[in-house]
Order: structure tokens, then sequence, then C-alpha cells
């Protein structure tokens, strides 16, 4: 979800999170997620849009922490934390946790 135009989000009321997805700052480094939501104001949310970051698009944490290194399709971008806790992600698996296929 994306705020209105000119709001600016209350600290502390960071999307709501389901049993899915978790806050893109709360990801350890090297986890792959897709992204569900973004709840900041409209300024933000076009930054992180033009950047590549945005709703079902797939991201990688390079590394966790303020700055947060993600991937971005080729792109590695820095975010700050207090803007990565804005974005919902549902975290995706990864190759050890995704069940072999017979072939």
């Amino acid at each position: 979800m994306i705020a209105a135009p000119g709001s600016t989000p209350a600290p502390g009321n960071a999307p709501p999170q389901t049993d899915a997805t978790v806050r893109l700052d709360q990801l350890p480094a090297g986890q792959w997620a897709l992204v569900t939501a973004i709840d900041t104001a409209s300024r933000d949310a076009e930054r992180l849009k033009i950047m590549g970051l945005c709703l079902g698009r797939r991201v990688q944490v390079v590394k966790a922490g303020d700055p947060l290194i993600v991937r971005v399709m080729d792109t590695h971008i820095g975010l700050a934390t207090r803007l990565a806790e804005w974005v919902a992600v549902r975290p995706l698996p990864t190759l050890s946790e995704t069940p072999a296929t017979p072939g």
C-alpha cells in the first residue's frame, strides 16, 4: 500500500505484516523476497519505484544493516533502514529449502 500524496508515515507504523510477510530490513543477507507492499510517503515510494523497487519485484538482501544493500534486477541499491522498514516482503525459499525435482 502506498500512502496518500504528501502524507508522512508515523514512526512505528510500518506496513502491516501477515504470517508470510516481514519488513525488508528484517531479512538476513542472502535472502530473496518478493515485494508485497510499500507504505511510505508518495515521494519516497516514487523514488523506490524509479530505482526498480516496486510491487511484485524479486529482491535479494546483499548486506543487512544500515545501509541495507539489496539486489534489484542486476543492480545493487543502498537503502537507509528508515526507508527499508516501510517495504513489506514475502521471503522466498532458498535453493536449500526448495525440494529437489525428480529428473
